[in-house]
């Protein structure tokens, strides 16, 4: 099976490669133990099932709805991480 490598930020990898050492395990098993724990999350169960109806009806205006919030999120969550830089 050919892969494609996951770019993941530097403090993430760093964190990451920390807490596998601690748990004795290696990065990639530490992810797979992870994807498997939100996978049975609930915010994930319904996000999923509404991103596949949606695809299934075709239902363009909410697959555009769902991709517009993720992406009104992600630049929240980086606004803020350039604020905590410049206070730091």
């Amino acid at each position: 099976m050919q892969t494609t490598p996951t770019r993941v930020p530097e403090a993430v990898h760093g964190e990451v490669q920390a807490a596998a050492r601690l748990l004795g395990c290696n990065a990639s098993e530490l992810l797979e133990r992870a994807w498997n724990s939100f996978r049975q999350s609930a915010e994930f169960g319904e996000e999923l099932a509404r991103a596949q109806k949606a695809f299934a009806t075709g239902d363009l205006g909410s697959v555009a709805s769902m991709l517009q919030d993720r992406a009104t999120q992600r630049a929240r969550q980086r606004a803020g991480a350039v604020r905590a830089l410049r206070r730091g």
